[in-house]
């Protein structure tokens, strides 16, 4: 019997659900060795495999200071993406917001964007958040946006923060605290 799919947010064109153990089985593992996906990211600098993304996948289920989310398409039940708040810090009230659209299908259409709104309104509305901050490649202009979108503040920069493909790169600091909401 299929696994039925219920939302737990929900986007104009997709949803948001917990990770699942069926996840493994598809695309996912493979996101973190393509050169574009993870083209501003802190991956592809080893391969990944099915036995670490599954390694990864149990670590998150047993963290209590990580929730990521399945981005799906409604229509075909694809997995298309992940949302999700790290290093959530119960002190300090503050969570790592991170996103990956691993189906390049969905690209450039706004998933994103919403995505990146919902998870950091989910960090705030539900978890409690007084801070939710990310770390955007400066050159990663697509994550800027959403960033932007979402009410977050560029407050600095990291020279050389990243080596990938033979060069250094430069990180941004964006954050969104709790009075920065309207």
């Amino acid at each position: 019997m299929a696994h039925e799919s219920v939302p737990f947010l929900e986007g104009d064109g997709f949803y948001l659900r917990e990770l699942r153990q069926s996840d493994l089985d598809g695309d996912w593992y493979s996101w973190f060795n393509d050169s574009e996906t993870t083209r501003w990211q802190n991956k592809k600098i080893f391969p990944n495999s099915r036995e670490k993304q599954q390694a990864y996948f149990d670590f998150l289920a047993s963290s209590s200071n990580d929730v990521v989310l399945a981005m799906i398409e409604p229509e075909g039940g694809r997995h298309i993406g992940n949302v999700g708040l790290h290093k959530l810090d119960w002190v300090h009230r503050s969570a790592e917001l991170g996103i990956v659209i691993g189906n390049r299908e969905f690209w450039g259409k706004g998933f994103g964007k919403q995505a990146w709104q919902l998870i950091t309104d989910y960090g705030f509305d539900t978890l409690n958040m007084h801070r939710v901050y990310a770390w955007i490649v400066a050159n990663n202009v697509s994550s800027a946006k959403c960033a932007l979108a979402a009410g977050f503040r560029k407050e600095g920069s990291v020279r050389d923060m990243f080596y990938k493909q033979g060069e250094y790169l430069d990180v941004d600091y964006y954050n969104i605290v709790r009075s920065d909401r309207s």
